[in-house]
């Protein structure tokens, strides 16, 4: 009966206090800790006690502890003699196994049936655990002044650093401060405790732990004035994987880098809060070993949402997935890096996307439209590729919160009408560029999985080693374009002159912002690091000025200096073929381009479309006129570059060299078919609000055709009734009302466009 009761005297958990939520880097130095929910500061068990702790408290309490069985006898019996001598309880004679019971126990009151029980527990104790275990229990429990409790806390409260860099001075004070913690702590008897712990550090010199020289410098160092608060980095990070529950949790955050990071993005956000904005995210990932290295989810202004963890928050992404649909669109052999893409007023069904500028320029090369991030020829290339295959494409890439269905985003889905996390968009940018690295070590493979980016150590073995010849998401080709576009995104004032650098770094970088200036986004990434920054209101209050290329973008370059050096992705050679190129058009080159350029471009790109935009004209003698044979015996065939009179009408504006298509020559017929002109205004399914006129309170409503220059007449027709004709420069005021509206113009040759259009009334 005696032994079961020995057996079962343990209680299978010792302590059940709570711990302090913990988060350390990948060197395991301390990120950042809350106060335990009693209110103490008390961390985890470590692994392992440093030395010098251990030999010190192994001399200040306990001589004995790695030979006894949880009692020293004869400890006991000097305990006892000097308490009969002197009718008190003035020794205790307690092993370190004895008082991790008492400490388990709350410190009962001291009498002899509460000693015997410690003795018998102790002996118990001893046969459970391991030595190592049980001074980490005593390091973990023991009291060490005031609210802190453990060597560990104790260590960064009083010493600001990990137990294992303390001097053997300190280790030394942190033994003797159990004995009597509500007596003698840093902040008061400051001499009762130097003294004791500089008679700790004789008996250490005295057993020839150390030297006379260790012993010297160690009695000259000074006490610590007072306990000093923990380090609060990436507090954020320690909500989220500690869930309350006091663990000890590390991370892959780099600590200098995180603390270096959230210095700059504090400095950013006070300028921002004067404007009313009062939230900053960012987000470091180290790309080669999938780690992040720095989560700042939130660095706000008090009591402003600060709370909220940004980085696993859903928020609109603006312009920030265009890279997606450009290296999509390329993959799906639909256009070339430098085929030029339309930028006009287009309307569908009621949406009709606008540039931020507020300008078009007809025509633009499609990496020039995405290094701009321009909305029209994005939207353009979205109504080609397909919402649902681009949607499809977006959930393959880990967004996965974008779970409605496709028909629901629509065309807005490209400019931020879906929501996703900041965590979401740095990793899917990440799994790019980590897609281009895999490519070129491994000798034109891909990897067999998706990579994961997260912030916990992962082991050694990854899955990305794993490679085949299956294709991930988007291929190394597309990938390599898309990354070369976005390396001419135009850098923010901070980084001015940055393209006559030799030595600035090379940056694939995008920005976006939400509609209402809710969210600004900047993401860049090299081959190493990719670093994402979010500027905004965590309540979704918008502001002037939060802008991804204003608000976002400086914090990006700044936190890129933080970072060493970089390369550049390199080429894959296998997913690119030398091809034909217009160079006016960027398509692939036809029969009467004059001017080709031979670019290495993608495989998948060899099926797009040839040039539509050359064609075969004949002139007059002076190149002045458009004739054909019937009226010209002697006429020149020439190549011309010729566009759409809508994208002419606006690529003149940007670019004035170039030459519109000549008129025919007087008396010469035309027999083409072709609807050479274009309605300018209004535009199809466009809605007007048509101003007041102070004098007469309507105002007329002015329409405007388009032709390439060609004079010929145009007859205009509103709701089948006819209201003028015009030559030469095609505009004709008219007084409307309001309601739905369908105009036509036709030209001489019978060629015609319609409009169908709908004006809501004078304002």
């Amino acid at each position: 009966m005696l032994l079961i009761w020995f057996w079962f005297c343990l209680p299978n958990t010792l302590f059940t206090k709570p711990t302090s939520p913990v988060l350390l880097d990948q060197k395991e130095q301390l990120l950042a800790a809350r106060i335990a929910s009693d209110g103490q500061w008390r961390f985890a068990s470590p692994d392992s006690v440093p030395i010098r702790f251990k030999t010190s408290i192994i001399q200040f309490e306990d001589h004995h502890f790695e030979s006894h069985w949880g009692v020293y006898v004869p400890s006991i019996i000097r305990a006892l003699y000097q308490n009969i001598k002197h009718s008190d309880v003035v020794s205790g004679g307690s092993t370190i196994s004895m008082q991790v019971i008492r400490m388990s126990r709350d410190n009962p009151r001291r009498t002899y049936s509460e000693k015997a029980l410690e003795m018998i527990r102790a002996l118990r104790l001893e046969t459970k655990y391991s030595k190592d275990e049980i001074m980490a229990m005593y390091a973990t429990h023991a009291p060490m002044g005031g609210n802190v409790v453990g060597l560990e806390a104790a260590s960064w409260r009083y010493f600001k650093r990990s137990p294992f860099e303390l001097s053997w001075a300190e280790a030394a004070m942190l033994a003797v401060l159990p004995n009597a913690p509500s007596l003698i702590h840093p902040g008061r008897n400051r001499n009762a405790l130097l003294n004791k712990r500089n008679r700790l550090l004789k008996q250490l010199l005295d057993a020839g732990v150390f030297d006379q020289m260790t012993y010297d410098l160690s009695i000259e160092e000074e006490l610590p004035d007072k306990p000093s608060a923990l380090p609060q980095l990436a507090m954020h990070l320690l909500n989220k994987m500690d869930n309350n529950e006091g663990k000890r949790s590390k991370s892959s955050l780099d600590g200098s880098l995180q603390k270096r990071a959230e210095e700059v993005v504090q400095y950013h956000h006070e300028a921002l809060a004067a404007n009313l904005v009062h939230n900053s995210a960012a987000l470091i990932i180290d790309v080669k070993n999938q780690e992040v290295i720095s989560y700042i989810g939130n660095c706000g202004t008090p009591g402003m949402g600060d709370h909220v963890d940004i980085l696993e928050s859903l928020r609109s992404p603006g312009s920030a997935l265009k890279p997606f649909l450009y290296a999509s669109m390329i993959d799906a052999g639909l256009i070339t890096p430098k085929q030029l893409l339309r930028d006009v007023p287009i309307n569908y069904g009621g949406f009709q996307p606008k540039n931020f500028d507020k300008t078009y320029r007809g025509v633009v090369p499609a990496d020039e439209a995405l290094a701009r991030s321009l909305n029209v020829p994005a939207v353009e290339m979205l109504s080609t590729f397909g919402v649902t295959p681009f949607h499809e494409c977006l959930l393959d890439c880990g967004f996965r919160n974008l779970n409605q269905p496709s028909s629901h985003y629509g065309l807005s889905l490209v400019l931020g009408g879906g929501e996703v996390t900041p965590m979401q968009l740095a990793s899917a940018y990440a799994e790019m560029a980590q897609t281009l690295n895999v490519f070129y070590t491994e000798n034109g493979k891909y990897a067999k999985t998706h990579s994961t980016f997260g912030t916990r150590k992962k082991p050694k073995a990854s899955p990305i080693s794993e490679v085949s010849e299956t294709s991930l998401t988007f291929s190394a080709g597309a990938l390599f374009h898309t990354m070369e576009a976005l390396y001419k995104v135009n850098r923010p004032a901070s980084e001015a002159g940055w393209e006559q650098l030799s030595t600035s770094r090379r940056v694939a970088w995008k920005t976006g912002t939400s509609y209402g200036f809710r969210d600004a986004w900047a993401v860049g990434c090299t081959p190493e690091y990719v670093v994402l920054v979010w500027v905004g209101n965590a309540d979704g209050v918008g502001r002037p000025g939060v802008i991804g290329s204003q608000a976002a973008a400086p914090i990006l370059f700044d936190l890129f200096d933080l970072l060493p050096p970089t390369s550049w992705f390199k080429t894959p050679a296998d997913e690119l073929i030398p091809t034909a190129i217009c160079k006016q058009s960027g398509f692939r080159a036809g029969r009467h381009c004059t001017n080709i350029d031979t670019v290495l471009i993608s495989k998948t790109c060899i099926e797009a479309e040839g040039c539509p935009h050359h064609q075969s004209i004949f002139l007059n003698a002076e190149k002045t006129l458009r004739v054909n044979r019937g009226c010209d015996p002697n006429p020149l065939k020439v190549n011309w570059f010729e566009l759409p009179p809508l994208q002419t009408w606006y690529y003149k504006r940007t670019n004035p060299q170039h030459r519109p298509i000549p008129n025919w020559k007087p008396g010469c017929s035309d027999t083409s078919s072709q609807v050479d002109f274009a309605i300018l205004f209004p535009i199809e399914r466009g809605t007007i609000y048509l101003p007041k006129d102070l004098e007469t309170g309507q105002q007329p409503l002015a329409m405007k055709v388009v032709n390439n220059g060609d004079g010929r007449m145009m007859h205009w027709h509103l709701d089948d009734e006819f209201i003028g004709s015009t030559e030469g420069i095609h505009e004709l005021e008219y007084l409307i009302d309001p309601g739905q509206h369908e105009l036509v113009v036709v030209n001489e040759l019978g060629n015609f466009k319609r409009c169908t259009f709908k004006v809501l009334g004078a304002l």
